[in-house]
């Protein structure tokens, strides 16, 4: 059986996914932030480094300056002062290239033996930023190495010195910071100032970027191992959501089976191999155990065999059982515990109640046979009733003319008596034919009963019979002149069984679900169970002058009525028939309204 599964029911699983991308989108935002930031970090201690060797070698060429006083061939040895202080710097594994440059960005001397093999260029953007800032840095490539280039405006004192030592081939004698040197003019520019140089150092940034690319590897392998830890506990949760939402599945529906199971109408009982009662719902326990017990423990645990119901070892077929007043049809069907695939299977019996039917059965036949009857007597009356009106009327003549001739008279009275009689029997089997349409309304019990026992006041007092009425019930749904008919034909029937002794006839009624009752009881000798079993059968009767027509009649006016019959007795113990009156449909009342 599929349930179809709720908007509700899927939110979870949404709101888990929403949550893990939102989480491998924030975790990498916060990697990226993070890598930038050590970038920034690897890139601000390169420069600090880059300016503190900058400065070092600044202040270096400074006293050199100052040692070299105006020695002879001071240019010569200005320039292999600095050269040798330039390659001390490189020989550092932190240094990979230190050199000077002239103010049109040429390589006026180098830590290189060659300056060829690593003379790396300055673009014009580092000239502008030396020009304008007198600092600048950039990353170059020299070799196969990556380096930071830091560029420094030297001082204008050291300008001239290394301008002096960077043109060795314009040495005429020492250097006089005053006027320069012969035609070349590179002491001083023509406004009194030395060209600026530049002092560039190039800082191996291979491994401060080496550590940078060790640092954004293992952060980048710590935000894999946190998605992936999300992804996997995300799945664990997906597929604890989908599992608890499967056993919530699984206890609706075994919630719903067990709800079908218990208000089913048909009885329904699991045995085990041994025929010990496992389970039962309560339809099964409503038709199987006794009214002071109806709780499924009265059945659990007892063994099948206690009842007389076959085992089900046969073939499976439904059987019919008379079981405490009531038919019912038992079928047993053998089915294998997936538990237990050897041994004994287990077996479900299914109990369904076919009183009711049976009962509907029996009135149905019990129709049709009136209907037969009923014709049959609707013919013979009518051709009965003509020439008995004749016999009646000659018979009537009789009696008036021989009034006071004894014993003639009393033969024609007795002849009148008899045709009155018979009369009666074809009224009341035209009736039993053809039952009149019935037209139900409100009856007042208590006047019904009152008008009933007046009509019957002279028989009631000669037989010394008292009444009572116990109305609990006050009024009822029914036909005034049928429910008049149905009480005179009881009332006369008790009346005649309570004899010369005397007794009592109480009319009472009470209200069930769906309607009223109302009894007619006496104190008389009672039936036996055979008389009551067939009282209301036409033309069934135990008393020497009776028709069998009365309580017929009876049962057909309820019928009428959409009601029903019942007929208590025992022998020394009266009798008590009990009539059922439906209330009306809502739909019964709206037609009666109109």
């Amino acid at each position: 059986m599929e349930i179809r599964q709720s908007n509700k029911e899927q939110g979870p699983i949404v709101a888990a996914v929403l949550a893990l991308i939102i989480l491998g989108l924030g975790s990498l935002f916060l990697t990226w932030q993070s890598i930038e930031r050590q970038r920034r970090i690897v890139d601000e201690h390169m420069v600090l480094s880059g300016r503190a060797i900058l400065s070092g070698v600044e202040a270096n060429l400074s006293r050199a300056m100052r040692g070299l006083g105006r020695s002879p061939n001071m240019a010569g040895a200005a320039r292999s002062l600095i050269k040798e202080m330039l390659q001390e710097l490189a020989a550092s594994e932190d240094i990979a290239f230190a050199g000077i440059y002239g103010a049109q960005g040429e390589l006026l001397i180098s830590s290189g033996a060659d300056p060829e093999e690593s003379k790396p260029g300055l673009p014009a953007e580092a000239m502008e930023s030396l020009e304008r800032d007198g600092v600048w840095f950039g990353l170059a490539l020299i070799g196969h190495k990556r380096v930071l280039l830091s560029g420094l405006q030297a001082r204008p004192g050291l300008s001239m010195f290394c301008n002096f030592a960077g043109h060795p081939h314009d040495d005429a004698g020492p250097l006089d910071p005053g006027r320069g040197r012969g035609g070349m003019g590179m002491g001083r520019r023509q406004g009194g100032e030395a060209p600026p140089v530049y002092l560039v150092v190039g800082l191996n940034a291979e491994r401060h970027l080496a550590q940078f690319n060790q640092y954004r590897r293992a952060a980048l392998i710590q935000t894999g191992y946190v998605l992936l830890a999300a992804v996997v506990l995300w799945s664990l949760a997906f597929a604890y959501l989908r599992r608890r939402e499967q056993a919530q599945k699984l206890v609706r529906l075994e919630q719903f089976q067990s709800k079908l199971l218990d208000h089913m109408p048909d009885g329904l009982v699991t045995l085990g191999s041994d025929g010990e009662i496992l389970a039962a719902n309560g339809s099964a326990v409503r038709l199987l155990c006794s009214e002071d017990c109806k709780d499924a423990a009265c059945l659990a645990g007892r063994n099948w065999s206690e009842f007389p119901f076959p085992a089900g070892h046969g073939r499976p077929e439904w059987r019919q059982h008379d079981y405490q007043g009531q038919l019912l049809e038992v079928l047993v069907l053998p089915y294998q515990n997936a538990e237990e695939e050897k041994g004994a299977p287990d077996r479900l019996v299914l109990i369904r109640d076919r009183t009711e039917i049976r009962a509907l059965e029996e009135d149905l036949n019990e129709a049709r046979r009136l209907a037969a009857i009923g014709s049959l007597a609707a013919g013979v009356a009518h051709e009965v009733r003509n020439p008995l009106s004749s016999l009646r009327g000659f018979a009537q003549l009789f009696a008036d003319k021989l009034k006071g001739q004894k014993p003639l008279d009393s033969y024609a009275a007795t002849m009148v008596q008899e045709a009155d009689r018979l009369n009666r029997v074809v009224t009341d089997l035209l009736f039993l034919a053809r039952p009149r349409e019935l037209a139900p309304a409100d009856i007042d019990l208590d006047r019904a009963g009152a008008a009933l026992f007046d009509l019957l006041k002279l028989d009631l007092e000669h037989k010394r019979v008292a009444t009572a009425l116990a109305l609990e019930a006050p009024a009822v749904h029914a036909d005034p002149d049928a429910l008049r008919q149905v009480l005179l034909n009881l009332a006369v029937n008790s009346l005649e069984a309570l004899g010369e002794e005397g007794g009592c006839i109480e009319i009472s009624s009470r209200r069930n679900s769906g309607g009223v009752w109302v009894a007619v009881t006496d104190n008389g000798p009672g039936m036996p169970e055979d008389v009551r079993r067939q009282a209301l059968e036409p033309f069934f009767t135990a008393k020497t002058q009776g028709t069998g027509l009365g309580l017929a009649i009876v049962q057909t006016i309820m019928r009428g009525h959409k009601g029903k019959v019942l007929i208590e007795s025992e022998p020394g113990r009266g009798t008590s028939v009990r009539l059922f009156f439906p209330d009306p449909s809502p739909a019964a009342e709206t037609t009666e309204t109109k």
